[in-house]
């Protein structure tokens, strides 16, 4: 199984006009710091510049990344690269009704 690899170079001076600094194919899925080693050396260097943005193909196609976080991630005004939370916690109050409760909903109603 293939898997496309993007990478977002911060110093890189097509930022302002393109999303991505390039993309590598690869055989395979890699971990996130397996994807980093591939760009790394892909780009003829020890290890990748600070705020150097690295995301799978997969990782792209939930939505959890925008354009907005990508470029915000690799800009200067950032002082240390940060990881996007795993997933927001829901309220209380958007979590659906579990059944003891609609029981008692019904009950309330005197339609059951």
């Amino acid at each position: 199984m293939t898997s496309r690899i993007h990478y977002r170079l911060a110093d890189d001076a097509n930022n302002e006009h393109a999303l991505w600094s390039g993309a590598i194919t690869v055989d395979h899925r890699l971990s996130r710091s397996q994807a980093r080693q591939v760009v790394a050396k892909h780009l003829k260097v020890k290890s990748l510049p600070a705020r150097t943005l690295v995301l799978s193909d997969h990782e792209l196609s939930t939505g959890r990344w925008t354009a907005d976080e990508i470029r915000a991630e690799t800009s200067a005004q950032t002082d240390a690269p940060t990881m996007k939370p795993k997933k927001q916690v829901k309220a209380f109050a958007d979590l659906p009704m579990s059944f003891d409760q609609a029981e008692a909903l019904l009950k309330k109603f005197g339609l059951k």
